[in-house]
């Protein structure tokens, strides 16, 4: 039986059977390519009129062309690895409408890739930056003002009167208030009042009124509390006034109250 041609061992009833085989393989996809030449290899290496190997190769080929596609091409979920996921025809590891990747990280083409700059907590973040919404941010950092900081220095005002008058009136006293309080918290030890006046009037009266003034200005501090001894008084007259009308008249009529 050496060197007999395979299809005379088969019989004439059973070559239509062989071409049909034949037939099937050869319609399968080139990817099939290795095993219809297995199965061809077997066909050829039959030694006896028996169809076993026949129907035996015939059932691996139907299977391979009934198994589904090749991966990691798919037609659903069951056909990819593990925790894959068929999109349009492929395995991927995520689907882009879905919430497939871990924190962290988001789809990409089927991929899960790291997020750049996801943080989960500030530890995760570079120095000088916060997490913040899972992103780091530069530092918002609020500085409390020293708590040895000083306050402004007070500093003491002028005291302004009506025209030809010395009487202090309600403005005149509230700064006069404050002057005093200024005097005793910085415990200044000397105080010049000086009185001014506006141009009109004679040199003598102008020097009278300022002196006048001066002194209404001395008499309350003291009821104030501030020391007399630290006040010194006296009167310009009208030799500093620098007024034209009457608004700047009403700022040549003063007190210059000065720390020495």
């Amino acid at each position: 039986m050496v060197g007999r041609r395979p299809e005379l061992l088969l019989g004439p009833a059973k070559r239509p059977f062989r071409r049909a085989v034949l037939g099937v393989i050869e319609s399968e996809d080139v990817r099939m390519t290795t095993q219809v030449t297995s199965f061809r290899t077997a066909l050829r290496n039959a030694t006896s009129g028996s169809i076993g190997p026949l129907a035996a190769a015939l059932a691996l080929t139907l299977g391979m062309a009934c198994g589904g596609p090749e991966y990691p091409n798919c037609d659903n979920d069951e056909q990819c690895h593990e925790g894959e996921f068929c999109v349009n025809g492929q395995c991927q590891q995520c689907r882009p409408d879905g919430n497939d990747c871990p924190p962290g990280q988001q789809c990409n083409d089927g991929r899960c890739d790291d997020i750049p700059g996801y943080c989960s907590s500030t530890a995760d973040c570079p120095d000088g930056q916060e997490c913040q919404n899972n992103s780091c941010v530069m530092s918002q950092v609020t500085q409390a003002p020293p708590t040895d900081m000083e306050a402004p220095a007070c500093s003491l005002q002028s005291i302004y009167f009506a025209y030809d008058s010395s009487e202090l009136d309600g403005s005149a006293r509230s700064a006069l208030e404050s002057n005093a309080n200024c005097v005793n918290e910085r415990d200044i030890p000397s105080v010049t009042l000086t009185g001014h006046c506006d141009p009109r009037g004679t040199e003598e009266y102008n020097l009278a009124l300022g002196e006048r003034r001066a002194q209404s200005v001395q008499g309350y501090l003291q009821r104030l509390g501030v020391d007399r001894g630290r006040m010194t008084s006296r009167s310009m007259g009208e030799e500093m006034a620098r007024g034209t009308d009457e608004a700047s008249w009403a700022r040549d009529r003063r007190v210059l109250v000065e720390e020495r």
